[in-house]
C-alpha cells in the first residue's frame, strides 16, 4: 500500500464513528481477493461476488456500505475497536470469533494446496518426511497449517496477496502454495499464468464456512444480510453470481 494511502486511511479510521444514518464500513484486507472483492485496475471501484451479493440491497436503499483498504491483521482489530462495520472472513479465523456476530455462510470455503506438479494419490502432510516451504498471506491464520509450522514440517513464507504466492512458487521460491479453490481459479485465468499450470492437492486442506462478519451492535444488519443471503441461495442467483466469477 502506497505511504499516502496508508496515511489517508489511518487518518480516517482514527477519526471514524458510524451514526443510524452513516455509510457501513466494509473493510477489504489489501489489496483485495479475487473473485470475491477486489479493485478495477484503473480506479477505485470494487467488483467480485461480494459487491454482487449486496448489489439489491445497496440499490434498494436498504444498505449504505462503503468499501475500504486496509491490512488483514488491522482489519480485524478494527472491528473489536468499533472502528470498521463488516468483513468478509470465516469466523473460524477470527482471534476472538465470541466479540463478533457473523451472517450465515455464503458458501463452504474449501481451502488446497498446490503445486507446480501432480501430487500422489495418497499425499498426506502426515506422511511427508521432507521438510517444505509454503507460500502463504501475510496476516492469514491457516489453523490446519499452525501444527505443521510449529513442528517445522512446513516453513511459512509470507506474501502481499495470493497472486504473488503463485508467482513465488513459479519462480521455485517455495514448494507449495495454499488457496482456496475460488481464488486459484481465479488467479490462473491472468495473462501472466499463460501456459502456466497448477496441481492441486487431492483432499482439501480446510472446509469452513464463509461469512460477512460484523460488529455485534450491527444485529439488525446481520438479520436482514440472512434473509437477503437465504433467498439468493433458495432461488439459486447466488450460484449464478459465483459461476460469473469462477467459470
Amino acid at each position: 500500500m502506497g505511504l499516502f494511502k496508508w496515511l489517508f486511511t489511518v487518518a480516517f479510521f482514527s477519526s471514524y464513528s458510524i451514526t443510524a444514518n452513516d455509510q457501513l464500513l466494509f473493510v477489504v484486507s489489501f489489496p483485495g481477493s479475487a473473485p470475491y472483492l477486489y479493485q478495477e485496475p484503473d480506479n477505485e471501484n470494487y467488483l467480485g461476488i461480494i459487491p454482487d451479493i449486496l448489489n439489491a440491497l445497496t440499490n434498494m436503499e436498504q444498505i449504505n456500505i462503503r468499501f475500504v483498504a486496509n491490512s488483514r491483521k488491522r482489519s480485524e482489530e478494527y472491528l473489536y475497536q468499533r472502528k470498521a462495520d463488516m468483513m468478509l472472513i470465516s469466523k473460524s479465523w477470527l482471534r476472538y470469533p465470541e466479540k463478533l456476530i457473523a451472517t450465515v455462510p455464503l458458501h463452504q470455503h474449501r481451502s488446497f494446496l498446490y503445486q507446480t506438479a501432480k501430487f500422489s494419490d495418497n499425499f498426506s502432510l502426515k506422511n511427508n518426511s521432507k521438510r517444505k516451504k509454503v507460500c502463504t498471506r501475510k496476516g492469514f491464520v491457516y489453523p490446519h497449517l499452525a501444527p505443521y509450522f510449529k513442528n517445522k514440517k512446513l516453513v511459512r513464507i509470507d506474501s502481499s496477496s495470493q497472486t504473488t504466492t503463485i508467482k513465488m512458487l513459479f519462480k521455485k521460491r517455495c514448494d507449495l502454495v495454499i488457496l482456496s479453490e475460488y481464488h486459484a481459479l481465479t488467479i490462473m485465468k491472468l495473462p501472466i499464468f499463460n501456459n502456466k499450470k497448477l496441481f492441486r492437492s487431492p483432499h482439501p486442506i480446510s472446509v469452513v464456512p464463509l461469512n460477512i462478519v460484523l460488529r455485534p451492535e450491527l444485529s439488525h444488519v446481520k438479520a436482514l444480510l440472512d434473509v437477503h443471503i437465504n433467498e439468493l441461495k433458495k432461488s439459486g442467483q447466488l450460484k449464478r453470481i459465483v459461476s460469473e466469477y469462477i467459470q
